[in-house]
This record gives C-alpha cells, sequence and structure tokens, in this order.
C-alpha cells in the first residue's frame, strides 16, 4: 500500500509522492492486478448511465474489454514513445504510477458521481468540471513526475491517453445496442 501514499501525495502535487513507487519492472508487472479494481470501478459507472434496452451483461463484458484495450494500448504507445525519447528505462516506473493514480483519480470520480447523480444539475456539472480540471491537473503532473520528462511532454502524453479514450468510448454502447437489435 505504500505506492497508494504516494498516489496520493502526487494528487496533492507533492512531487517527493514518486518516490513511494518502486521502479522496477517487477512491480510494474505485480501492479498490472491493479486492472481488476479500475475495470470493476469502470463497470459501476457503467451501471449508472446504463440506456434502457441495453442487455447489461454484454455491455458490462464489452466495456472492460474496450476498458482493458484503451490501457493496454496506451501503455504500449507510452512504451514506444519513451523508448524513442530515451526515456525508455522510465517506463516500469510510469506503469506503477499511472496504475496507482488511476486508482485514486477513479476513486475520487465515482465519489463525484455519485454526489452529482444526487445534485442539482448546476451542482453536478460544477462537481464534474471540477473533477476533470483536477484529473488533467494530476495526470499531467504525475506523468511529469514519473517519467522525468519536460512538462510539454507530459502533457502530450495525457492528451494520448485522452484521444485514446475519446476514440474508443462509445464503442461498447455502439455494440450493445447493435446486438439489441439482433
Amino acid at each position: 500500500m505504500i505506492p497508494l501514499v504516494g498516489a496520493i501525495r502526487l494528487a496533492a502535487l507533492d512531487g517527493r509522492g514518486i518516490g513511494f513507487f518502486d521502479p522496477s519492472p517487477a512491480a510494474a508487472w505485480r501492479n498490472l492486478v491493479l486492472l481488476v479494481p479500475l475495470l470493476l470501478a469502470q463497470a459501476v459507472s457503467d451501471l449508472m448511465a446504463l440506456p434502457d434496452g441495453v442487455e447489461v451483461t454484454t455491455y458490462l463484458l464489452l466495456s472492460a474489454s474496450v476498458s482493458a484495450v484503451q490501457m493496454t494500448g496506451y501503455m504500449l504507445a507510452v512504451s514506444q514513445i519513451l523508448a524513442g525519447t530515451g526515456h525508455g528505462d522510465r517506463f516500469p516506473l510510469f506503469v506503477s504510477t499511472y496504475l496507482w493514480c488511476s486508482i485514486v483519480s477513479t476513486a475520487a470520480g465515482l465519489v463525484a458521481l455519485a454526489v452529482a447523480l444526487e445534485s442539482t444539475l448546476p451542482v453536478a456539472n460544477g462537481i464534474g468540471i471540477g473533477l476533470v480540471l483536477w484529473s488533467l491537473v494530476y495526470s499531467w503532473f504525475s506523468v511529469r513526475a514519473a517519467v522525468g520528462c519536460p512538462a510539454a511532454v507530459a502533457a502530450g502524453l495525457v492528451v494520448l491517453e485522452i484521444l485514446t479514450v475519446l476514440a474508443t468510448n462509445a464503442l461498447p454502447l455502439q455494440l450493445a445496442l447493435a446486438a439489441a437489435k439482433g
């Protein structure tokens, strides 16, 4: 649980939080187990916004598959970018940091979603905008700390993740609706 302390410190924009992560490849492999709670959290989030007429099991399986492909694709792209820029040795630290920081931001997102669902529309919108802005800064800061790169490179890696998610985010719902139509 020591990396969780590091992720929380990074969430507070404390650069010393990166020291709580094991930079070894073995640690990065061990931390891949965090994909399970991340996918479960995605399923909870998906269930809260599931439209009528969509079969739940099919949608959740599709959503989990797409989320796993999103994260894997993003990490593979970052691996190639870091290798190409001479920072390949920082990739295991990036993976561990990315996964633990994803746990923190996902937990914050689920709490914000629960509060927003019980709030009026203006309050819910404010919560959503605040969470998005915090997530962007948090992602940028943690990527910069993990990779040890300039601010612009860290911003580019965060934009790459956003583009990866945007490119595939609607896919599970589209496939589930197509399956429901038969």
